[in-house]
């Protein structure tokens, strides 16, 4: 008899299971009419899931072509820090950008970097059209603060080279873009730093004698965001309407010729299609959020503590994400969703670290609505200086206010109220703490994303003698 009672309940409990099985199938398929449709937006959210390195710097190459007079070799050298309207994923708020971009396909190009003087020095990179680092420049570059030609090869080209006199670069994709730092000496101004850019030259080469063109980015608008609909899939195509495609990459672009995107060949999707890829699009926005999240909570850097140490490497220290045997597609997502230009090689102890509070004194995520404060001691182990920026959560670029003030740092901002003991708090939220506006950084109704940089970590951070606070609730 219990033999019999058990089978029966194994029965109904299988019979049970199908039919949620089922419930959850038709559920989840409800939403396409067709299987080729189910497959159309399968391979869409995992084509954008898998290009988000490319289509990354593909929006900030754009926005940044979009503002007047930029175009290629044309170097944007900003003034001064960037300001709220200029969205970029996660910029920095302490020291002034210079980015400019060019195609190969007009041939090699002169990258003419100058010497590290006393009034500045150049740090950053130059990226391919994957964002892969392909040179770096200044003490940390080939040219080691002296200075020099950088030149950047086309892919597979067959002409006439010099043979000395340069620092050759092959390249594997056409497009490149470079984005560098413009770091002012102990006792030079901004606009030391600023003039010290004009400096560099930027041509293709045998143009030698054509002088650099500069656009100051800073009273311009900005948008360089990466985009969550059909067009997301429109950047795909563009992007690969150009590079060449690499022997990794073939099984996906086979994927992407099913919904449309070839080489040499139109995109022009149907309305339906639209809707699919616009559904693909917002999954895939979603998905990658929440792989973001995942990676910063297994990067807490402190015990009991909420900081997570954001810019963490592959398995051999860089960020290509590429395994002995795969390419690690969702760890690559991940990393690229919320950071741009990752160095070549992170290093043992690199010279800028990023962290994020993932949760507050109280053990509870960062909301939108509230008032927080975060202590910065007295002895923060920052040898040059730290800032503190706060993003949308939603976009991880700056958010909108009145103030256009999107971070703070006694680097850019003196007049920070100090305390008694030397160290001063950041304040961030909708509203202002009574008297102290000068420490406090809007949020508007935008659920914060908040990042503390320190510049020349020393090494109190590294044996983790120094801890930091956490974020406190105020209100």
């Amino acid at each position: 008899m219990k033999t019999k009672n058990l089978i029966l309940l194994l029965t109904a409990l299988i019979a049970f299971s199908s039919c949620q099985s089922n419930i959850d199938s038709s559920t989840e398929t409800s939403r396409f009419n067709t299987l080729e449709e189910q497959v159309t937006y399968q391979r869409a959210f995992e084509a954008i899931v898998w290009a988000m390195p490319a289509t990354a710097i593909y929006r900030l190459r754009e926005g940044f072509l979009a503002l007047p007079e930029v175009e290629a070799n044309v170097i944007v050298a900003y003034s001064a820090p960037a300001l709220s309207k200029h969205k970029a994923i996660t910029a920095n708020t302490a020291t002034p950008y210079i980015t400019a971009f060019t195609d190969l396909r007009g041939g090699p190009v002169v990258l003419d970097i100058p010497a590290v003087s006393e009034k500045a020095s150049l740090y950053g990179q130059v990226v391919d059209a994957w964002q892969s680092t392909i040179a770096g420049v200044g003490p940390s570059g080939a040219d080691k603060g002296k200075g020099g030609k950088y030149l950047l090869i086309p892919p597979g080209y067959q002409g006439v080279l010099p043979t000395s006199g340069y620092y050759p670069i092959q390249c594997t994709t056409y497009r490149t873009a470079l984005v560098f730092r413009s770091i002012r000496g102990e006792n030079a101004t901004d606009e030391d730093a600023y003039q010290y850019t004009q400096n560099m030259k930027m041509y293709f080469l045998g143009e030698e004698d054509k002088e650099t063109k500069f656009v100051d980015g800073i009273p311009h608008q900005l948008q360089t965001l990466p985009r969550y609909d059909y067009r997301a899939l429109k950047d795909i195509h563009a992007i690969f309407s150009v590079e060449p495609v690499l022997e990794r990459d073939k099984v996906m672009m086979g994927m992407l010729a099913s919904i449309g995107i070839e080489p040499g060949k139109a995109f022009n999707p149907s309305d339906r299609m639209k809707e699919i890829f616009n559904m693909a699009a917002k999954d895939a926005f979603e998905y990658m959020h929440k792989l973001v999240y995942e990676h910063h909570e297994e990067g807490l850097y402190w015990k009991n503590r909420g900081w997570s140490f954001v810019m963490r490497p592959d398995d051999v220290d860089g960020f290509d994400f590429i395994a002995n045997n795969r390419i690690e597609i969702d760890k690559r997502a991940a990393a690229w969703n919320f950071f741009t230009l990752y160095p070549k090689k992170l290093g043992e102890r690199p010279a800028t670290v990023y962290l994020a509070p993932i949760k507050d004194a109280n053990g509870h995520s960062l909301e939108k609505g509230n008032l927080y404060k975060i202590n910065i001691p007295k002895d923060i182990p920052a040898k040059q200086f730290w800032s503190i920026t706060v993003y949308d959560d939603e976009t991880f670029a700056f958010i909108d206010n009145d103030l256009d003030r999107s971070g703070l740092g006694l680097f850019n901002t003196p007049d920070m109220k100090m305390n008694d003991d030397g160290s001063v708090d950041v304040y961030f939220g909708p509203e202002a703490p009574a008297g102290l506006q000068s420490n406090w950084i809007p949020t508007s109704n935008k659920k914060p994303y908040v990042w503390l940089r320190l510049y020349g970590p020393d090494e109190a951070f590294w044996n983790k003698s120094f801890v930091m606070p956490d974020v406190q609730l105020v209100k």
